[in-house]
């Protein structure tokens, strides 16, 4: 049974994409792009399919604006619009689950500290062994080196474990760190998939199947 499992934050723990875009949206307004101009689906789209990185780099480009300001004014206003985001449906259970099963939750995420704030508002932080964040000293995703690093540490059989994310890095991530790894894609936006051993567009269904014999 795999029951360590490894979770990204953004878009598979908690639903912080709406808060992002809300984000990126304001700073463009204070940028002075017409609301009118502004394609929030886009800006989804292109933060789920790749990154919030590449969005800075389509949209300031797609503008003509300074990507640095944009930046700029973006992180000012994503902390507080991310305080709001809550756990994405199903989540909970399956972090119990995990624990009752004899398994762990561990966070692995982009995201810095921020992450487990928000983990421990929602009490859910009790629920996880471990953690990295964008605040330790890791190459990003799909490179294993933090993936690598709290499998060693806690001596997890990689045989048990699944690294759990919303992107193809996350997907990656796992595979090159020789441990099996789900998508979760509610809006069957990926097409580069990384070829998951499990594709869900609902939590339900990924708790479903880490209860099954995978012998």
């Amino acid at each position: 049974m795999i029951n360590q499992l490894f979770w990204d934050f953004d878009g598979t723990l908690y639903d912080t994409y709406p808060a992002m875009v809300a984000a990126f949206h304001q700073a463009l307004i204070e940028m002075h792009i017409d609301d009118l101009e502004i394609d929030d689906h886009s800006i989804y789209t292109t933060m789920r399919q790749q990154s919030l990185g590449t969005a800075f780099i389509q949209f300031a480009a797609e503008y003509g604006i300074a990507i640095k300001e944009l930046k700029k004014k973006y992180y000012s206003r994503e902390v507080e619009e991310v305080k709001k985001a809550k756990p994405i449906a199903g989540v909970p259970d399956i972090l119990k689950t995990a624990i009752t099963h004899g398994g762990a939750n561990y966070l692995l995420t982009h995201r810095n500290d921020q992450a487990k704030e928000l983990l421990k508002k929602d009490h859910l932080d009790v629920l996880f062994a471990d953690a990295v964040t964008a605040d330790m000293p890791f190459p990003r995703k799909p490179k294993p080196d933090s993936l690598n690093y709290l499998i060693e540490k806690h001596a997890v059989n990689r045989d048990a474990a699944i690294m759990i994310g919303d992107r193809e890095l996350d997907i990656l991530a796992g595979h090159n760190a020789n441990i099996a790894a789900g998508l979760f894609d509610p809006d069957a936006l990926i097409v580069q998939t990384g070829n998951p051993e499990i594709r869900v567009s609902q939590m339900a269904e990924l708790g479903l199947w880490l209860q099954t014999d995978k012998d």
